[in-house]
This record gives structure tokens, sequence and C-alpha cells, in this order.
């Protein structure tokens, strides 16, 4: 029962895992994926100002100093700085670092996931993609319309390699980007306003494309439960009313457990029963 309703397959027999070949291929591996992770940093910082993430080449954001190649290295160089600008000596925020790490990380559950396959880097990636979102939303409530395309690209073109397949892909971003819009608009029809923002419709769209249309309410009640868990302890009220939740974060962390491990997480809760 459980092997129709979620995408994900595991591969780890695919990925060398032993061996000179295979200690290289995970050094490049964990590179790549700071490589990434310093990108990811790249994203959180423009994005929400509406920056080129192409051009300038990377600067201090204290006092504007383009950063040189040697003080650019994932990880190494913050370390090497003593987490501080080589040239106004102003702290640098250890999210760069964290960053950096967390992007090797989400490449490498991809390849131990699913091996060294196109599934095991759209799952990287895709996670990489959900971890940029989630920082941003929590930080601005905004969910950049340029991650949730770039996103769904990554999926629509991994489909055609393995599960979910193109059909199941393409069905799952209609039904993902269809559901949050259906009760967006019967909150508007309730409360007189908008529920949900697009940014919000187009990430179940992405999140779609990789789940297919029976994972999307999976997606879809993690999500829910995450946010509503944060709200009951941490969430309060503001002066105008309830605390508006980041619910793009919550919807990243569903969307990459149902992924990930969405078999195991049905197959756990049906043998409670």
């Amino acid at each position: 029962m459980t092997t129709n309703l979620f995408c994900a397959q595991s591969s780890v027999a695919a990925m060398p895992l032993g061996g000179w070949l295979g200690a290289y291929l995970w050094t490049c591996i964990v590179f790549l994926g700071a490589c990434l992770g310093s990108f990811a940093n790249v994203l959180v910082y423009r994005l929400p100002r509406n920056l080129s993430v192409v051009g300038p080449r990377s600067f201090c954001p204290a006092c504007g100093a383009r950063v040189a190649w040697h003080d650019n290295i994932p990880v190494l160089s913050w370390l090497l700085l003593r987490g501080r600008c080589r040239s106004c000596g102003q702290p640098i925020p250890r999210r760069y670092p964290v960053l950096e790490m967390a992007g090797a990380v989400c490449l490498v559950l991809g390849f131990l996931r699913f091996g060294l396959t196109a599934q095991g880097l759209a799952g990287g990636l895709l996670l990489q993609i959900l971890l940029v979102i989630a920082v941003i939303d929590w930080q601005h409530m905004i969910i950049p319309h340029t991650l949730t395309i770039a996103g769904a690209a990554v999926g629509l073109a991994a489909s055609f390699t393995g599960v979910p397949g193109w059909r199941s892909s393409l069905l799952g971003m209609l039904c993902g980007a269809g559901i949050i819009l259906a009760v967006s608009y019967g909150y508007r029809l309730i409360r007189g306003r908008m529920g949900m923002g697009g940014g919000d419709v187009m990430m179940m769209g992405m999140l779609g494309t990789f789940v297919g249309p029976w994972g999307v309410p999976a997606v879809l009640f993690a999500g829910a439960l995450g946010g509503t868990l944060y709200a009951a302890v941490w969430g309060g009220r503001t002066d105008d009313g309830p605390a508006k939740l980041p619910f793009g974060t919550f919807l990243a962390l569903g969307g990459g457990l149902i992924y990930f491990w969405g078999r195991e997480i049905l197959a756990w809760y049906l043998n409670i029963f």
C-alpha cells in the first residue's frame, strides 16, 4: 500500500561508499554542496532586496568592499578570517558558514537517499531551494517566485528520468497550486481577504512536481502541523490580532520530509493501527 503514494525510492546501493573512488566522490559532493550553500547566502541576501544574483561579485554588507576569491572559500575563509571582514573588521554573520555547511548536508542527503542518480541530484537541489525559501520567508514573509520556478523546473526535469513520471509531476503541480488557490479564495469569501499569498501557491506547485498528486495532501498536512505546533508554543498574538506565520518555512520542512521519507512515515503511521 505504501509503494504507490510517495515517489521517494532509496538507491543507496548505487552510490560508491568505500575506497579511493568513494572518498573522492564524497569530497567532491561535499565541496559542491558547500559552494551551493555559499550561493544560497547570496540568494538569501539579494532576492528580498530585488538585487541581481549574477553581479556584482560578492561584497561586504557593512562596507561594500568586494570579497576576494580567497576570502570566499566556503566555511574555511570564515574560519581563517575569524568571522570578520578583511577590509572593515565588521563581524560576518554566522549564518554564512551555517548555510554553507547546510548546503553540503543537503547534497549529501540527496545522494545518500537516492544514490548517484538524477533523482539524487534533484533531491539535493530541492533541499537547497527549500532551505533558502525557509530562511527568506522566516525573515521577510515572502517566497520569491524565482526560487519556486527554478524548483519546479528541476522537479519536472527529474520526473522524466524516473518516479513520479512526468504525467504525475504535472498533475502534482496542478493539484498543489490548485488546492492552495481554492483555500485562499475560500478564505477570501469568508473573511474578505486572501488567506495565502501567490508565493504559497507557486511553492506548493513546485513541491507537487516532486511528490506527485498523492504526496500533495501529505505535504500540506505536515506543513500545517508544523505551523500549528509553532503557533501553539511560540506564535502568540500581536496588537493587530494573531501573529502571522511564515507558512512557507513550514511547507519547506513538510516538503523535504515527505519527499525523502514519506514512505517510512506512512508505514510507521499505518503500523500504529
